[in-house]
């Protein structure tokens, strides 16, 4: 899939408020393996908050790393997840984080957009991509493939209404 070189701000508006809609009005099952839905919505938290400060540094005219480990550790989430008071106090960080990061996209300049990070993903306890990315790339693959994997991973937990 080739991801844009920068963010279309609209759609990563309409996809993060599809995720928060989903969840609050959602009953979610636990899975039989894997993340249950307040560990995904705590990972897209951190990831969103990754990003806001990644953001930050290339606005500064950094270019800083973008990528942590502890976006997708268990405990991590799970902690996060009760440092929220739960899945209402963890869908308004969310929502506070997303806006933030939409205020970005949308103030993002072409030369931004261009700055090369270096971009890490990590997936079950293990490295799957180290390497440099324009920053406006990776805000564009957050909106047009991690959100929607995660939205679906949501809808595939939700209990049918």
């Amino acid at each position: 899939m080739e991801w844009p070189d920068q963010p279309d701000p609209a759609e990563m508006r309409e996809r993060y408020a599809a995720v928060v809609d989903l969840a609050r009005r959602s009953t979610f099952r636990a899975p039989e393996s894997g993340w249950g839905a307040e560990q995904v919505l705590a990972h897209l938290a951190a990831t969103t908050d990754n990003f806001n400060m990644v953001g930050d540094g290339v606005k500064r005219g950094e270019q800083p790393d973008c990528g942590d480990p502890d976006i997708v550790d268990d405990e991590t989430l799970t902690r996060r997840t009760a440092d929220a008071g739960g899945l209402a106090g963890l869908l308004a960080q969310l929502e506070a984080s997303a806006a933030r990061l939409v205020a970005h996209a949308e103030s993002l300049t072409a030369e931004e957009a261009a700055t090369r990070v270096r971009f890490t993903v990590y997936h079950d306890g293990g490295m799957l991509l180290d390497e440099p990315r324009p920053w406006g790339q990776i805000l564009g693959g957050q909106t047009i493939f991690h959100l929607p994997l995660h939205t679906r991973q949501l809808e595939a937990l939700a209990e049918p209404e």
